[in-house]
């Protein structure tokens, strides 16, 4: 089959899973996971020895039920071998579209993937904004972190969709002055504003401090960190909308969105296979577990059962609004997020949150770690804070942390953005007891 084929094959199979059954969907899944895998271990050394390695053959994986055969690969199986160890052997390197992420870790990691690799993440992106009731004409403005295209994308498919008067867009700086991105907002006015979560509040932030309500999306699409509820009200109020919510990463460009009827995420099933496991096992509806995905697409540089190093709450086997898909009831975050205890429990930090929102009122907060015993919460009050809301807080987090860990709230009138321009609302760093390789345990 062309490329060109596969691809018109591929773009009419994603605008039809939408209407598909379940089965219909895990059918196509199945195929879609025996035709990678194959290619991936007569293509991608770095497959055919693990699969060696523990005596497994294309052939044994039937589907997604034989999924658990296949070992799990980490960032640093990857990053330890040479660019000809984990790519497919008849594609030339050279002319792969080079993704870096420096990740939670700040350890980088580099993502490769063919010019129509990249065109299916658009696809799966167009039908996400469909979802959320974006009409093909209306205009979009991305806020985010500016950077270089690389040489070798084209960006093909956003273009030719562009050209043809489908979704205009612009991008904006997001790390630039507030009122700056407030300026550009206004003369675009977009259908459909999307950003980081972080950078999205310290925009909305200034709006409502200078009391500018002309900026008004009908579609807010947030991503690529945790919403939190407390962002999520924040945005609310400065946008005039709730923010709809998308799950994606680096590695994996879309892996949910969010259902506007039930609030849960669907998963992007007919483009990942998204595993949450629960100390090794596949995570029940409503319990939570790391996040593990195979992109059914990446064909370059396969990525297959790789860990991600996320935690969420598996939901429904298929969304309640009647589509196919998976879905994802929370996202918790990235695992070493998590903070370890003096007493070996590990705690997330939305665990201490729950004991004092919402019944206090702040504008925004970030946890820190600094040591086994020591967590310190830095908090922007309200306007008008209560003179007893750092012992309000304090006395609703004690009794989880127990006897042997210092509690500090400090207020502040500002909480800055990382370089990356993302927002960090909890951070540990108590490294050494809590990584990636370590299965969230059951009491957390």
């Amino acid at each position: 089959m062309s490329t060109g084929s596969r691809f018109l094959r591929t773009a009419r199979a994603i605008q039809r899973h939408t209407h598909a059954t379940r089965a219909e969907l895990k059918e196509f899944q199945n195929a879609e996971l025996r035709r990678l895998v194959r290619y991936a271990y007569e293509s991608v050394p770095y497959y055919r020895r693990l699969f060696d390695r523990h005596r497994l053959h294309p052939r044994h994986i039937r589907g997604v039920v034989d999924l658990d055969l296949i070992p799990i690969t980490t960032k640093q199986d990857l990053r330890n071998r040479s660019v000809s160890e984990v790519i497919a052997r008849e594609v030339d390197p050279a002319s792969l579209i080079s993704v870096r992420t420096s990740g939670s870790t700040g350890e980088p990691f580099v993502v490769r993937r063919t010019q129509l690799e990249q065109g299916y993440n658009v696809l799966f992106r167009e039908r996400t904004y469909q979802a959320f009731g974006l009409r093909l004409h209306e205009r979009i403005a991305a806020v985010g972190i500016p950077g270089n295209l690389h040489p070798n994308d084209t960006e093909f498919m956003g273009r030719a969709l562009r050209a043809i008067g489908i979704h205009p867009k612009i991008a904006i700086d997001g790390l630039s002055d507030p009122i700056r991105i407030a300026n550009q907002l206004q003369a675009y006015q977009p259908q459909l504003l999307a950003g980081l979560p972080g950078m999205l509040c310290r925009l909305g932030d200034y709006l409502l401090s200078a009391g500018r309500q002309e900026i008004r999306p009908r579609i807010l699409a947030v991503g690529g960190e945790v919403l939190t509820p407390l962002m999520r009200r924040r945005l609310t109020d400065a946008f005039g909308v709730a923010p709809v919510q998308t799950y994606a990463s680096h590695e994996f460009p879309l892996m949910g969105w969010e259902c506007r009827d039930t609030g849960q995420l669907h998963t992007c099933d007919d483009g990942f296979i998204v595993e949450a496991l629960h100390n090794g096992r596949p995570a029940a509806p409503g319990q939570t577990g790391e996040v593990v995905v195979t992109n059914l697409y990446a064909y370059a540089m396969p990525l297959i059962r790789y860990r991600l190093a996320d935690v969420v709450t598996r939901g429904t086997e298929h969304c309640a609004c009647g589509q196919p898909f998976g879905t994802i009831a929370a996202i918790q975050g990235r695992m070493i997020d998590y903070f370890p205890l003096p007493d070996g429990r590990v705690v997330h930090p939305y665990k201490l949150l729950e004991t004092f929102l919402p019944s206090v009122d702040i504008r925004q907060y970030q946890l820190l770690q600094d040591r086994l015993d020591h967590i310190v919460m830095s908090v922007v009050p309200a306007p008008s804070p209560s003179p007893e809301l750092q012992d309000r807080i304090t006395r609703s987090v004690m009794p989880l942390l127990g006897p042997g860990v210092e509690f500090q709230v400090r207020m502040v009138d500002d909480i800055p953005l990382d370089p990356t321009g993302k927002f960090r609302h909890s951070r540990s760093l108590v490294a050494s007891a809590y990584d990636n390789s370590v299965t969230p345990p059951a009491n957390v």
